[in-house]
């Protein structure tokens, strides 16, 4: 089901109609929640040992810094490719959980020494300093260390706060109705960590939690399935930050629960509830509109207090958009499933204005897009729309953050048809590729493109995990469904961009290129996760821009001088 986005009078006149359903039938609903959003996905795919067509005994192997980065699409003075490096595989979670998950939930997050990396099953942490490898270990091994139970779930969930100088991760509990957070200690991501939980969806699962921290609370939204699979509503949870961040062990007693049921009233709740980050912001809260080709904003007054209650639902009017397809490949298949509209990653607040990136396709056309919104934090005036896109690739999964400079790194996954080679990286340019690029903020508050960087290529072009080579797609091919870009909480100038890729092809002639050891059976093609550090250059205060300006008219007025006396 595609609607457009409503004006104003379309909305009241969709009330008044729905307000008549309800008064001849009271069963009827008084708005539909679009299709992509009703349909549940039923969590990551788990592909048992010896049917997800990786070898049986790949040796555990750490890949370095193998790095296939640094590779600007355009050569920039204000934009550079420091690390880029593998994170973990598909091999990984074969070799150390006898099976592999589909999709990963690539996430991850810098931190003052460390980047630490989450995905479905297999948790790592690296060096910031290097990219070598510091643990690698089981996600249910990591939750029992920090004392919970289960862990193999999935949709983690990762940030750094730099006000605690702690980490905090979160994903399903051993049941899926549960979520279940933990906390560090210290700063350092290898431990000691300590854990609580709550119960987010009684009796169903709390899908797709997301993870935001202000100044005051700690916000955590869910989409809420039924035991039948059908949608059921969403949930925003909101958490005292103290009693998470500020406490020697985390603990939910300040919880409160906003629940927006389905069927219900026709209320806007949002779909993939995103709290708003900000270090000196608070009770900001974004999300995909339930119902419409929309975005809606609403605020959370006294969070993270018994006090804590909702406010009206504003929708931003959006320009309409069309729902996603799959993502193209040059082998000419559209079988990777590039996810839908929702607002699938972090958001945050800086300088009064808040930054947020989706999915989409342009009305008429079949390409995906990734597109952000810059929008006023106070008025929810959108002060900007902008779209990466084209009609020659598909571009999705995309991720962002901003500093306190105004400076903005989109990550992002880039495919399509095209077989031919460009750039001269010596892969087709159609291949899975993770990209980002870098904007600044003008006068006016909207976003100006500085630089396009290519920061690893996938090695295949025909990406069909859990189906030999050369074989048709077999199984959801679902991509994502997480990426991140974090900041160094040392120096905001260093924005940290994880994605996932194409890995290589594991067939009984080993894998090419790359060779990685141990990959010499028969299967198919995984998935792979790339870390990259992208370094911009300072943006002048504006002081240093006056007397810069100020040097260069006195420049000129004595140049003129100079030529009026000759």
């Amino acid at each position: 089901m595609k609607l457009s986005t409503p004006s104003t009078v379309q909305r009241r006149l969709s009330l008044l109609a729905a307000a008549a359903l309800t008064v001849i039938a009271s069963s009827a609903t008084a708005q539909v929640v679009k299709d992509e959003y009703a349909d549940f996905e039923g969590g990551p795919l788990w592909l048992p040992a010896d049917t997800d067509g990786l070898s049986k005994a790949l040796p555990v192997s750490d890949f370095g810094i193998q790095s296939l980065g640094g590779l600007p699409k355009y050569l920039s003075s204000t934009a550079s490719v420091g690390l880029s490096f593998k994170g973990v595989s598909q091999f990984d979670l074969r070799n150390m959980l006898g099976g592999s998950y589909i999709p990963p939930d690539t996430m991850g997050a810098v931190g003052t020494s460390q980047f630490m990396e989450t995905t479905n099953g297999v948790y790592a942490i690296y060096k910031k300093s290097d990219g070598s490898l510091v643990s690698k270990m089981r996600a249910d091994t990591f939750w029992a260390n920090a004392g919970a139970t289960g862990g193999l779930n999935g949709d983690a969930r990762l940030q750094f706060d730099k006000t605690s100088q702690k980490w905090i991760a979160l994903q399903f509990g051993a049941s899926v109705s549960d979520i279940q957070i933990a906390v560090s200690t210290t700063s350092d991501a290898t431990g000691p960590w300590k854990s609580t939980k709550f119960t987010g969806f009684a009796g169903g699962t709390a899908d797709y939690p997301t993870l935001a921290i202000d100044k005051d609370a700690v916000y955590i939204g869910t989409n809420n399935f039924n035991g039948s699979g059908n949608f059921s509503g969403t949930t925003l949870n909101v958490i005292a930050r103290s009693d998470l961040l500020g406490a020697a062990a985390p603990s939910t007693t300040s919880l409160k629960q906003f629940v927006t049921p389905y069927p219900g009233t026709g209320v806007d709740g949002g779909f993939a509830i995103q709290g708003v980050n900000s270090e000196t912001g608070s009770g900001k809260v974004i999300a995909a509109s339930l119902f419409y080709n929309d975005s809606i904003r609403f605020n959370i007054a006294n969070p993270g207090t018994a006090a804590a209650t909702k406010g009206a639902t504003t929708y931003l009017n959006l320009t309409d958009y069309g729902s996603t397809g799959g993502g193209r490949q040059p082998d000419h298949t559209r079988n990777i499933d590039a996810f839908d509209q929702r607002i699938g990653a972090s958001t945050w607040e800086m300088n009064g204005k808040i930054y947020a990136v989706y999915g989409a396709t342009s009305v008429g056309s079949t390409h995906n897009e990734v597109r952000f919104v810059v929008t006023d934090a106070a008025t929810n005036a959108v002060i900007q729309e902008g779209v990466i896109g084209d009609a020659n690739y598909d571009y999705y999964q995309g991720s962002l953050s901003v500093n306190a400079s105004g400076q903005v790194v989109i990550g992002y996954n880039r495919s399509g048809y095209q077989t031919t080679d460009a750039n001269g990286d010596g892969l087709a340019d159609g291949n899975v590729s993770l990209m980002a690029r870098t904007y600044y903020t003008d006068a006016s508050g909207k976003l100006v493109q500085k630089d396009e960087l290519l920061l690893h290529v996938s090695p295949v072009s025909d990406y069909h995990n859990g189906s030999f080579q050369g074989q048709a797609a077999t199984g959801r091919q679902r991509w994502g469904d997480y990426s991140a870009v974090t900041i160094d909480p040392n120096n905001s100038q260093n924005f940290w961009v994880i994605g996932e890729y194409a890995e290589v092809w594991n067939n009984a002639a080993g894998c090419t290129p790359g060779n990685p050891p141990g990959c010499t059976q028969s299967g198919g093609s995984t998935w792979g996760t790339w870390i990259s550090e992208i370094t911009l250059a300072p943006v002048p205060e504006p002081g240093t821009y006056a007397l810069m300006l100020a040097g260069l008219a006195l420049m000129g007025a004595t140049a003129r001088r100079r030529a009026a006396k000759a």
